[in-house]
């Protein structure tokens, strides 16, 4: 079982309990290649009914038709979402329209009561490495956050101007003590969640191999040039061979572990979405 669970994160947790009071709404980052499983299942409780807007991040990562079937599930929810990617620019000029949805009874209330209009005071919250310091720098289009390709980037809390519509709250990714399904871990660490020295990578990459067998058959063959009937095992030592990692009568695993894990995060092998609803 994944577990992973540093002190700054309780301390993170507390401080967005604390600042809720100071914003109007919540944008909750989720990955879109993994919907569900890069929520953090005690944020709707910590949020406590303040108005929440789903940003789908890495939006042009995962697979489109799967997304769309994400989109519907959450607004069965009650909750409006918007498909964004930080690298391509994807929807950001819309964020703060979708806001304003969100809030457009608070909105005319205040309104209604002679109040000036100010920037809407925007929470940003979501689990490590899902994209907040990424999506932040887009919108202001320069460099306020600390970006990294590892989780855990951001330590503290801290307030930014977008413009004259939008004042951002920059808080910790926040993930939670244990998580009770393994599939759970297994798509966070694919996805790069969950720090990869923690993990069992040979179990990883042959859950990865079951998935892709299952709902990318096509492009997982096209990738590897490999024998779909072959066991894991034998499909892992042929990507091996294929890129030299043999030697001495050894297979380096290892380093096979990492090429897998960088070929589904950079896109080699598809878009894909991990995260299926039941009926799929």
């Amino acid at each position: 079982m994944i577990q992973w669970y540093p002190g700054h994160m309780v301390k993170a947790k507390k401080q967005i309990i604390e600042n809720l009071k100071l914003v109007d709404i919540a944008f909750e980052l989720v990955d879109a290649r993994i919907p569900l499983s890069s929520q953090n299942p005690m944020i709707n409780e910590i949020l406590n009914n303040k108005p929440k807007l789903v940003l789908m991040t890495k939006a042009d990562m995962a697979d489109s038709k799967v997304t769309k079937k994400w989109q519907i599930h959450f607004r069965k929810e009650g909750y409006e979402t918007l498909l964004v990617d930080s690298i391509s620019g994807l929807n950001i000029n819309k964020i703060v329209s979708s806001a304003k949805e969100v809030l457009k009874d608070k909105l005319a209330r205040d309104a209604a009561k002679g109040m000036k209009m100010r920037p809407i005071r925007a929470m940003v919250i979501g689990i490590p490495n899902v994209g907040k310091s990424t999506l932040i720098n887009k919108l202001v289009n320069k460099k306020v956050t600390n970006v990294g390709d590892r989780p855990g980037v951001t330590k503290a809390q801290q307030w930014i101007r977008i413009n004259k519509d939008l004042q951002l709250l920059d808080t910790p990714g926040v993930l939670w003590p244990k998580f009770d399904d393994p599939v759970q871990g297994y798509h966070l660490a694919i996805t790069g969640a969950i720090r990869d020295e923690i993990v069992h990578k040979d179990d990883l990459i042959f859950y990865l191999f079951d998935f892709l067998k299952k709902h990318y058959p096509s492009e997982f063959r096209e990738r590897y040039n490999i024998n779909m009937e072959d066991s894991n095992l034998a499909i892992l030592e042929a990507i091996a061979l294929s890129r030299g990692f043999y030697k001495d009568k050894k297979y380096d695993y290892e380093t096979t572990y990492e090429v897998i894990l960088n070929d589904f995060r950079n896109l080699r092998i598809a878009r894909i979405t991990l995260d299926r609803l039941d009926y799929e």
